[in-house]
C-alpha cells in the first residue's frame, strides 16, 4: 500500500492534542480532546478502507481473514499486555471493569464511572467494533462502488442523526462514547478513500488555496466555540486534512514541511503506543512522584515565579509527554515490531 508521509504528520498533531488536552487545563477552553480523537478515527477509516479497495485476486474469506489478521498483530499485543500490567498491579478499574476491557466494549461502561486510569480505551473500542463490521461491507461491494457509497453516506447521516436529533433516545447516554455516533468520523475517512480510488475527488477544491485557508480557520473556530452543529463540522474539517494530506500538498508551505518533518512523522509513527500508556503514566507519577516533589517546594520563595504553585502543567506537559514517547519508543522496538514482521509471514496481501 502507498505510504502516505503526511498522514503520520496528521498523527503527530492528533496525539499532541489528546497529551495536550490530558496534561493541560486547554481541553476546559479549547475543544482539543475530541478533535484529536477525531482526527484519529477519519484516519482509521481512509487508511482501512485504502487498504480493503486495494485490487486484488484474493477470496473475500482470504482477504478478511488477512484484514483481521494483520489488526490483530498490530492493535492487540500492548493493548492486552498493557491490561494485564494493570491488572497485575491491581489497578482499580481494570479489576473491576476486566470483561468490557477484554471484549474491547468498555466504551458502553465508562458513562457510568469516572473517567480516570484506562478510560481512554473506549477510543480503541470504537475502532475495534467497527474493524469487525466494515471489511464485510467493503469486501462486499468493493467492486460496486456506488452502492458502497450510498452506504457509508447513510451511515454518516445515522450518526449525525442521533448526535444531533437524539433519533435513538435510549442511546443517547453514548453519543460521545459509542459507534452509532462516532461512525461518522470512521465514515467520512472511508468516504474520501473510496472517492479517492474513484478518481472522484474534487481536485479544484482541494487544490484551491482560498478554501484551505477558509477550512482552517472554520477549525479554529470550531475548536473554541460551542454551537449545535460543531461536532459535524468538525467531523469535515478532520475528512478535509486527512483527505488533503492523502492526495494533495498545502498550499500553505508551512503546513507541508511541518508535517513531512522526519521527527514529526517519526513521533505520528508511535501514536498508538503514546496513547495507550499516557494516561496510566499520568496516574501512577501524579500521586506517587509528581505530587510529593512539587508540594515540597517552597513557592512563597520564588518571588514573581511563586504563581507556578498552581501551574504545575507547565511541568507535567513536557515531562509526561516525554515519558510517554519513551515507553512507547520502547514499545515499538521490542513488543510490537517482532508482532508486525510476522504479518507478511501469515497474512500476506
Amino acid at each position: 500500500m502507498k505510504y502516505y508521509d503526511k498522514i503520520d504528520g496528521l498523527r503527530f498533531v492528533a496525539i499532541f492534542l489528546v497529551l495536550a488536552a490530558h496534561f493541560t487545563g486547554l481541553s476546559n477552553f479549547i475543544y482539543i480532546a475530541y478533535y484529536g480523537v477525531d482526527l484519529f478515527f477519519v484516519i482509521s477509516g481512509f487508511l482501512i478502507t485504502t487498504i480493503l479497495l486495494k485490487p486484488n485476486n484474493s477470496s473475500f474469506k482470504h482477504n478478511y481473514k488477512n484484514f483481521i489478521g494483520r489488526r490483530t498483530l498490530r492493535i492487540f499485543p500492548i493493548y492486552y499486555l498493557t491490561i494485564l500490567i494493570l491488572w497485575l498491579l491491581n489497578f482499580p478499574f481494570v479489576r473491576l471493569r476486566l470483561i468490557w476491557l477484554l471484549t474491547y466494549t468498555m466504551n458502553y461502561q465508562i458513562v457510568y464511572m469516572d473517567f480516570d486510569h484506562v478510560g481512554h480505551f473506549w477510543s480503541l473500542c470504537v475502532e475495534e467494533q467497527f474493524y469487525l463490521v466494515w471489511p464485510f461491507i467493503v469486501l462486499s461491494f468493493k467492486n460496486k462502488k456506488a452502492i458502497l457509497t450510498a452506504i457509508i453516506i447513510a451511515i454518516i447521516l445515522i450518526g449525525y442523526a442521533q448526535l444531533i436529533f437524539n433519533i435513538f433516545p435510549a442511546l443517547s447516554i453514548y453519543n460521545y462514547f459509542g459507534l452509532l455516533t462516532r461512525m461518522s468520523s470512521l465514515g467520512l475517512g472511508a468516504l474520501g478513500a473510496v472517492l479517492a480510488a474513484q478518481n472522484l475527488l474534487p481536485e479544484k477544491l482541494f487544490r484551491n488555496k482560498l478554501f484551505e485557508c477558509f477550512m482552517l480557520v472554520v477549525l479554529g473556530f470550531s475548536l473554541s466555540f460551542n454551537y449545535i452543529v460543531r461536532e459535524p463540522i468538525l467531523n469535515l474539517c478532520s475528512f478535509y486534512l486527512v483527505v488533503k494530506a492523502a492526495n494533495y500538498d498545502f498550499s500553505l508551505t508551512a503546513i507541508n514541511t511541518f508535517l513531512r518533518n522526519k521527527k514529526i512523522i517519526h513521533i505520528g509513527t508511535l501514536a498508538y503506543g503514546i496513547y495507550i500508556f499516557h494516561l496510566p503514566i499520568k496516574y501512577y507519577l501524579t500521586p506517587y512522584v509528581f505530587n510529593p516533589i512539587w508540594l515540597s517546594i517552597n513557592f512563597k520563595a520564588l518571588g514573581i515565579f511563586k504563581f507556578m504553585r498552581w501551574q504545575s502543567w507547565i511541568i507535567k506537559f513536557p515531562l509526561y509527554s516525554f515519558l510517554s514517547f519513551l515507553l512507547a519508543s520502547i514499545s515499538y522496538k521490542y513488543i510490537e515490531t517482532p508482532f508486525l514482521k510476522l504479518k507478511d509471514k501469515y497474512f500476506k496481501y
